[in-house]
């Protein structure tokens, strides 16, 4: 149980000379605080929303779950895995991934191509879809001209929009497609594999790098391209109905299909995705430094109290009260600080966040030209992870402080006095 009389003089050392508030000379503290914390929070839910925007533009273009076969193996009778995802309540799609060359007069460029079924790839992928006429959505999906299922298997092409720029090419246009590899004998000797496309459909897949190298053809054209046999596919891109059940669709797609790697959207681009979450540890270790900082300025008020007060503190000793009780009353002082400039640099920032989500004030540049919104995504582990790490640093920081109380010795201040 707290001495009440601490908590008095407690507050009393806060308001100095003011009957109400806190002194002047806490109010740098206060302030260091508050821009700790608000610093804290910021980092975080920004990189938090850059984490959920990335995670958005990976699954429009792809989907949310991959299964894939063992190392160097291929996906066999798809058809009929697909079927199977159907009556668990999930969208399946084949894919065949192929890297390709595409010639258009004296451009030649290379490009990711990706081999599907244009009816089933629709509900797994938002690229064969119309973007969203928002402003503050992602711009992904068809921009130009629109795929026709039949065309598009048979003799069709669809190209990311930095893609179609560089080779110069638009709707209706017809491109040399070729493998890079001489895999296809003749009399004449080994040749590449060559086809001949229509650009029927130009999409954005909201990254600049995917608009820049990713292409999509018909699944029986991407199969000649890879010399696969009739329902064979590198992988199938899966996506869970609204009726299908929310927890654990991880376990469950493993428990049913055990023979196969189940993947997550994460690692689809593990690169780009590890750097986000190392971004966002390094950037909350760099913006906790400012809070420690905050911390030493705390420190340093509180042993120019005790040494201003040292006399006054020998005094409150020798009448009775302990050194337990007077580590109390600066451990209490810290804390009051801490808890203020918690609450306001919390506040202050969720502010600052909601107008940033709901006007969009900072945009940044995405490349080509483009801009994005600096997205925001509050989670609240975060709130919880910053006030857990302020409190923690604030106890650190008074320990030095509270030491020095039991350096002072009242009968001997008692005696300097007299």
């Amino acid at each position: 149980m707290i001495n009440k009389s601490v908590v008095y003089l407690s507050r009393k050392y806060l308001n100095g000379r003011k009957s109400k508030g806190i002194s002047k000379t806490h109010y740098l503290c206060l302030i260091g605080i508050t821009l700790g914390v608000l610093a804290l929070l910021c980092v975080t839910t920004v990189m938090n929303g850059f984490r959920f925007d990335i995670r958005n533009r990976i699954t429009g273009t792809f989907s949310e779950i991959r299964i894939v076969a063992n190392e160097g193996e291929t996906v066999k009778n798809y058809s009929s895995i697909c079927k199977q995802l159907q009556d668990m309540k999930f969208y399946a799609s084949p894919v065949i991934r192929n890297e390709l060359l595409l010639k258009y007069e004296q451009v030649v460029l290379p490009s990711l191509c990706f081999g599907i079924e244009a009816e089933k790839h629709k509900s797994v992928s938002s690229l064969l879809h119309k973007p969203k006429n928002d402003n503050r959505e992602i711009v992904q999906g068809i921009v130009a001209g629109n795929i026709a299922p039949e065309d598009f298997n048979s003799s069709g092409i669809a190209l990311g929009a930095g893609l179609a720029s560089q080779l110069g090419v638009y709707l209706g246009d017809e491109i040399q497609v070729l493998s890079p590899m001489f895999n296809r004998p003749t009399a004449f000797g080994m040749i590449p594999r060559i086809r001949y496309l229509k650009v029927q459909a130009i999409f954005a897949a909201g990254m600049p790098e995917y608009d820049q190298n990713y292409s999509l053809i018909g699944i029986d054209n991407a199969a000649f391209f890879s010399s696969y046999q009739d329902d064979e596919a590198d992988y199938i891109e899966v996506k869970p109905s609204p009726n299908a059940p929310q927890n654990h669709i991880m376990q469950t797609l493993k428990k049913a299909f055990p023979q196969y790697q189940i993947e997550d959207w994460s690692s689809f681009d593990p690169n780009l995705y590890s750097a986000i979450r190392f971004e966002k540890f390094l950037m909350f270790i760099i913006m906790l430094f400012m809070f420690i900082i905050a911390s030493f300025n705390l420190t340093g008020n509180l042993l120019k109290t005790i040494s201003q007060k040292k006399r006054e503190l020998g005094l409150l000793k020798a009448l009775g009260l302990t050194d337990k009780d007077l580590q109390t009353l600066f451990l209490l002082q810290a804390l009051f600080l801490c808890t203020v400039g918690i609450i306001a640099g919390l506040g202050f920032g969720s502010i600052l966040l909601l107008i940033q989500k709901y006007t969009g004030i900072v945009k940044l540049g995405l490349g080509g030209g483009e801009a994005i919104i600096l997205p925001v995504k509050f989670l609240f582990t975060d709130y919880l992870l910053i006030v857990v790490v302020a409190y923690l640093i604030t106890c650190l920081s008074v320990l030095l402080p509270l030491k020095r109380l039991n350096k002072i010795n009242a009968v001997e201040l008692i005696k300097r006095t007299v």
